[in-house]
C-alpha cells in the first residue's frame, strides 16, 4: 500500500506541486479580499510612476489614453508611447510663452480626442495649453500643440 502510493506520487509529483501552490494562492486572496477594507488603497500607497498612461483603460476613466509623452525642461523627450517625436521644443524668441509639438505615426480623430498637458516640476503653477491637430503642415498623425510658459518639464496625453 505504501509502495503504490510513494509510486502514485513520483508519477504526478509536479501535478500535487501545482494544486498545493493554486490552493496557497486562492487562500491567500480569499484572505486579502476579506481583510483588508474597501477603497483603502489609494494615491498615498502608490508608489511614484507605478501608475503610467499606457495602463489605463477606457472602462475606469470614460475613455482611453491614445498617446502620452513627457518632455524635460530642457526639451528633450523623457518617455511616450511608441513613435513619438518631437517637431519643434523650446523657448519663445519674444520673451512670450514657450511653445512645442509632438507627433505621433498613428492618428487620433481631433474630433473625439482632447489633449491635455500637465507641468511636472516648477515652484509656481504654470498655466499649459495643448490642441490636437488631425493633420500638421500636410503630415498625417495625432500632432498636439503645447504653450507653456518657464522652463518645466511637461506630460502630454491624448485622451479619445
Amino acid at each position: 500500500m505504501i509502495g503504490k502510493t510513494l509510486n502514485y506520487i513520483s508519477h504526478h509529483a509536479i501535478a500535487i506541486l501545482a494544486l498545493v501552490c493554486s490552493l496557497l494562492a486562492l487562500a491567500g486572496a480569499s484572505y486579502a479580499a476579506i481583510a483588508i477594507p474597501k477603497n483603502s488603497v489609494g494615491t498615498a500607497q502608490l508608489k511614484q510612476g507605478a501608475v503610467t498612461p499606457g495602463k489605463l483603460n477606457g472602462t475606469q476613466f470614460g475613455g482611453y489614453i491614445h498617446a502620452y509623452a513627457v518632455v524635460s525642461a530642457t526639451g528633450k523627450l523623457v518617455y511616450s508611447s511608441p513613435e513619438a517625436k518631437l517637431n519643434s521644443w523650446g523657448d519663445s524668441t519674444t520673451g512670450g510663452p514657450s511653445f512645442g509639438t509632438i507627433s505621433w505615426r498613428s492618428t487620433a480623430p481631433a474630433r473625439r480626442c482632447a489633449a491635455f498637458a500637465t507641468a511636472q516640476n516648477g515652484s509656481t503653477p504654470t498655466p499649459i495649453t495643448a490642441v490636437v491637430e488631425p493633420n500638421l503642415r500636410g503630415v498625417t498623425g495625432t500632432h498636439v500643440a503645447v504653450r507653456f510658459d518657464g522652463a518645466v518639464s511637461v506630460a502630454v496625453e491624448v485622451v479619445c
